[in-house]
């Protein structure tokens, strides 16, 4: 309960950080790209190199949320001849932020329990009435 109430205070604390940009389409479509991309980085990650310390696996995750806002903005610049937006890039990045740090809060471990050692059966007659 306690991970669920932090998430959900990281969660709103992020959109109100910039919640005016959040109005325009573009930005929300911009932190939506960015949550894909850092969702796939860290679950790449994790899947390629195993047991890795969560510090990898979410500098993983904002990595690749940098690298696929960089591009598209690179895109709009050379192909679109817009100009280099800086807000979009930072909607991309924190996307990306947001999720690979809510996968670590989000994720349990599961517990396995020790196996008892079974009593051996008695050799007393159970009592029957």
């Amino acid at each position: 309960m306690r991970k669920l109430l932090l998430i959900i205070a990281f969660i709103l604390g992020t959109t109100q950080f910039i919640a005016q940009d959040f109005r325009e389409r573009d930005k929300q479509l911009h932190f939506a790209a960015g949550t894909i991309a850092g969702a796939f980085g860290y679950y790449m990650y994790q899947n390629e190199f195993g047991k890795v310390p969560q510090s990898h696996s979410i500098l993983a995750g904002l990595a690749t949320g940098f690298a696929a806002g960089t591009a598209k903005e690179l895109f709009d610049t050379a192909i679109q001849g817009e100009k280099f937006d800086t807000e979009d890039l930072a909607a991309t990045i924190l996307g990306s932020f947001t999720v690979s740090v809510v996968i670590p809060l989000a994720r349990t471990e599961r517990k396995r329990f020790k196996q008892r050692k079974r009593r051996p059966k008695s050799k007393r007659k159970c009592y029957k009435p």
